[in-house]
């Protein structure tokens, strides 16, 4: 009883924060579930769905967890959109069992598109994302340049197990010891920002003499600055983190972080919808991969009009050059 409870609670509060009033708006609605909540990249996506959207005449259905870790509560979000009869399915996949997820869907003709990471086996139209290997792979020459190939450098890892930060750190790993950096540090944080800054003070402390620190994500790079700054060290170390935010932007410009690597989320969650509706419309989809590509932004280049657009993730003026696809 107390799990039916929950359930229609949550189901109440989608409809509630997503404006769902008819039963005819649901037939026509496309859900967007991304692995998180709460950080601006997953704001992004949303913005990019809700663009497209408005273009083809979808309702769209955005909501994901607050914590990426939370496999069961996006697995109750797809159910709560699958009620909805929405017509296809734009995911970030948290866990790899959402493969069986997506063969269920398939089977009612509900056709879904992955973005962000692939966790494999799932049998999606596309995965629509960043090449993370390679960004990570971008981070670290960027760091060998920084410190001129010589250097104790801290890899502040996410969680194992996500494809897509599991990506960037492997590519940032092979990378930075290629340049000739010595890689001292290689510790897991936590999801939450919260666990994030608590963890990086503690290793940061105990770590000795450190030249650089790379992390692989929004939360692992705004908590690891907090903690930074606590220990009055940012600004100090080169720190190579990834995406943005009000927060880590300020950071680029006072010089407290050294550089971002900035992704296309907006451009994910706006392919994912097009590539959706494609195929509501009979088009033949080649399963691809598609890369939306990175910057990697600096204080000396982050006023450059297409740097700087995707740093502040002006919805507006992205949209109005995005091709569709």
């Amino acid at each position: 009883m107390r799990k039916a409870h929950s359930f229609a609670t949550l189901g109440a509060y989608l409809l509630l924060s997503l404006g769902i009033v008819t039963a005819e708006a649901a037939e026509n609605c496309i859900g967007v579930i991304p692995a998180g909540s709460g950080q601006d990249f997953w704001t992004a996506v949303g913005a990019g769905a809700n663009k497209a959207g408005k273009e083809l005449g979808y309702s769209i259905y955005f909501r994901g967890p607050t914590d990426e870790s939370n496999t069961n509560a996006q697995k109750d979000m797809m159910d709560i959109i699958l009620k909805l009869n929405c017509k296809g399915m734009v995911l970030a996949p948290n866990v790899a069992e959402r493969a069986k997820d997506v063969a269920a869907l398939k089977s009612r003709g509900i056709p879904t598109v992955y973005i962000d990471r692939d966790t494999g086996g799932a049998d999606v139209l596309s995965v629509i994302a960043t090449d993370n290997f390679n960004a990570g792979k971008l981070a670290a020459r960027e760091m060998v340049k920084a410190l001129k190939g010589k250097g104790n450098v801290a890899i502040l890892r996410l969680k194992k197990g996500v494809p897509s930060t599991d990506d960037r750190e492997r590519g940032f790993l092979e990378e930075a010891k290629k340049g000739g950096l010595q890689i001292s540090v290689d510790e897991y944080l936590g999801t939450s920002v919260g666990d994030v800054r608590i963890n990086a003070e503690r290793i940061i402390k105990n770590a000795g003499h450190l030249d650089g620190i790379f992390t692989p994500n929004e939360a692992t790079s705004l908590g690891t600055l907090i903690a930074l700054k606590q220990l009055k060290m940012s600004g100090k170390i080169v720190h190579i983190g990834f995406d943005s935010g009000s927060y880590l932007i300020k950071a680029l410009a006072s010089g407290e972080i050294y550089g971002l690597v900035v992704q296309r989320p907006f451009e994910m969650g706006y392919q994912g919808v097009h590539t959706i509706h494609r195929s509501l419309r009979g088009e033949h989809i080649e399963a691809h991969n598609i890369d939306t590509g990175v910057v990697f932004a600096t204080r000396e280049n982050m006023n450059q009009p297409d740097i700087s657009k995707l740093l502040h993730m002006d919805y507006g003026t992205l949209s109005d050059t995005l091709p569709a696809p």
